[in-house]
């Protein structure tokens, strides 16, 4: 019987104590940013491993034993165990990668099931700088671990000789196969933000001054963009720029290092009652036409030099702005041939232009997988900064607000002439309470690139919601004249103005344009302005969106607000309205 004692005790110290042990140390891990519903999951799931009952776990399960789900749960109309599932793969994903490399044991959680998995490493190596303090060294990329996986198994009942046998080999074969797997040589695929190469064909007379003085212009205004790097072609033999523009091209184009390059070849006209640009967007690499178009500015009785720069400026805001046509392609063969660096900062865009959860913690991921590689990149930290308070962690938890500030310090530190790094400051600092830092910020940010009417979109917003609503409002209509099509923020501060001011049908109507079930802000104006104008199905239309954007939250949808940033006169403007409509903040 001691002998028989000893051998399990044996078997406990090298499977499940040593896992229950990981278990504990990442659950009291400060550095493990996941909710409290998350580690109520993790546990969860561990248990059930070791109980042998995983074939059992289901998300109907899960809903019923962890999420407090009635019997009557069905998981085809109600995504919170993916979505939650999703989430704590993320946190585990950013643990592992940054704080968590020490780690001996590692419990990962593959997708498509709810089975952990154990893997031992037999490395240790000192927790990332960058998840918790970031390091002002790091343009030096970290080379891939290499990891031989040893899958731990729960105890199994006895199953006879034979059986156990195979099951045995079966498992020695799995852990020689991932070993082998993992050991191959393998390198991040890592992207860096587009090139565009600016074609300006040289011509002669008053027609070639108008050209040369259209790419100088062009070139500008596009250099102020953080999602493109600017290059401009040499000049033509026989031309002095320089006398016309007082530019001086130092050296033919250059392909830069990881970065697709595309061609924008530009054809510029005046005449005395119009200007025209024409332009094309070639993939440099196939030479494949990939868009193109025609703008047109009538001179009426303005002067020439002024219709030539608001043409140009329109069209570097539909290349290089956020909805523009470079970062569509780029975001589009993300989808194809996914990477990590500027390929997670798309993924981040995309996210936090459509406020889609699953999507941020997609992102998050990446962005933290990035971050491994490349600590020391300015575009990387500043999206990952927005994504931590885009996704309602920085509000929720101290230690993560901290952690978006630093980030985006750092990213300011690094690309100080870059307003997306003032972008993310902005709102890190917001999240904080720092309000009169974050516009300031929000001000350089717009100083540095006032053609991107996404900067007092969102510095608009903040400005309103904290009850400086005057000058949020005129903000929004910077954005709303300058733009296509109207930033989400920008149409949410004029949707809030309306209803503060009566006006409950016409915010009501922007509301339905914005309707998004993931968009709390959004879904909460459409009850509250709904219930002002007594329209029941529409109110709860969207409480039904409310509440499916809830699941998996503990704080109030009245605490979130106010740990948003909302002023309490608006959120009592917006109680008022939901009171009508038959529920209260207080009660969400």
């Amino acid at each position: 019987m001691e002998a028989r004692n000893a051998g399990l005790a044996a078997h406990c110290a090298i499977d499940e104590c040593d896992a229950r042990a990981a278990l504990d140390r990442i659950l009291a891990d400060s550095q493990f940013h996941a909710t409290e519903r998350h580690r109520k999951l993790l546990r969860y799931l561990v248990d059930e491993f070791f109980a042998g009952r995983s074939g059992q776990v289901k998300a109907y399960t899960i809903a019923i034993d962890v999420f407090g789900r009635p019997a009557s749960f069905d998981p085809a109309t109600d995504p919170i165990v993916r979505v939650e599932a999703s989430r704590l793969r993320a946190a585990l994903t950013q643990y592992y990668e940054t704080v968590g490399e020490k780690e001996r044991l590692r419990i990962e959680l593959p997708k498509g099931n709810y089975v952990p998995q154990f893997v031992t490493s037999g490395l240790a190596q000192g927790p990332s700088e960058i998840a918790a303090d970031p390091t002002e060294a790091g343009s030096e990329q970290k080379q891939p671990v290499e990891v031989a996986p040893v899958l731990v198994r729960p105890p199994r009942r006895p199953l006879g000789v034979v059986a156990a046998a195979a099951a045995g080999i079966a498992a020695m074969a799995g852990a020689f196969y991932l070993s082998v797997v993992e050991r191959l040589p393998w390198q991040p695929v890592l992207s860096a933000k587009p090139t565009i190469v600016i074609d300006v064909p040289a011509g002669s007379g008053t027609g070639g001054e108008e050209q040369r003085k259209a790419g100088d212009y062009l070139v500008h205004a596009l250099s102020q963009f953080s999602a493109v790097r600017i290059l401009a072609q040499a000049p033509g033999a026989g031309i002095d720029v320089a006398s016309v523009t007082g530019w001086v091209a130092s050296a033919p184009p250059v392909k830069l290092q990881g970065s697709k390059e595309y061609r924008l070849s530009v054809a510029y006209s005046a005449d005395v009652k119009e200007h025209q640009v024409s332009w094309q967007v070639v993939d440099a690499q196939s030479n494949e036409a990939l868009r193109a178009g025609t703008a047109k500015a009538a001179i009426d009785n303005g002067d020439a030099p002024a219709v030539q720069e608001k043409l140009l400026d329109r069209l570097a805001r539909s290349l290089a702005g956020e909805e523009g046509v470079i970062v569509s392609l780029e975001a589009a063969r993300q989808l194809v041939t996914p990477s990590i660096g500027y390929g997670c900062v798309l993924l981040a865009d995309v996210a936090l232009a459509r406020v889609d959860p699953e999507g941020l913690a997609s992102a998050h991921a990446c962005l933290e997988q990035s971050l491994t590689y490349q600590a020391a990149d300015p575009d990387v930290l500043a999206s990952l900064a927005m994504v931590l308070v885009a996704t309602g962690e920085a509000s929720a938890s101290p230690t993560v607000a901290a952690r978006a500030v630093k980030l985006a310090d750092k990213a300011v530190t690094l690309a100080p002439q870059s307003s997306q790094s003032y972008i993310a400051q902005m709102q890190a600092r917001f999240v904080t309470g720092d309000t009169e830092a974050a516009f300031l910020s929000g001000r350089r940010a717009a100083a540095l690139n006032p053609l991107d009417d996404a900067i007092p979109a969102r510095l608009g917003l903040l400005l309103f919601v904290s009850g400086q609503y005057s000058e949020g409002v005129s903000l929004a209509r910077v954005a709303e004249v300058g733009c296509e099509y109207l930033h989400r923020d920008a149409a949410l501060t004029l949707a809030l103005e309306d209803y503060r001011n009566g006006k409950y049908r016409e915010a009501l109507r922007r509301a339905r344009q914005l309707a998004n079930p993931a968009d709390t802000a959004v879904n909460l104006l459409r009850i509250a302005a709904a219930g002002q104008l007594g329209l029941t199905r529409e109110a709860t239309s969207a409480l039904d969106g409310l509440r499916w954007n809830k699941i998996g939250s503990t704080r109030s949808i009245e605490g979130e607000l106010a740990a948003r940033g909302y002023a309490p006169e608006l959120i009592a403007l917006l109680d008022d309205g939901l009171g009508k409509a038959g529920v209260r903040l207080a009660g969400l």
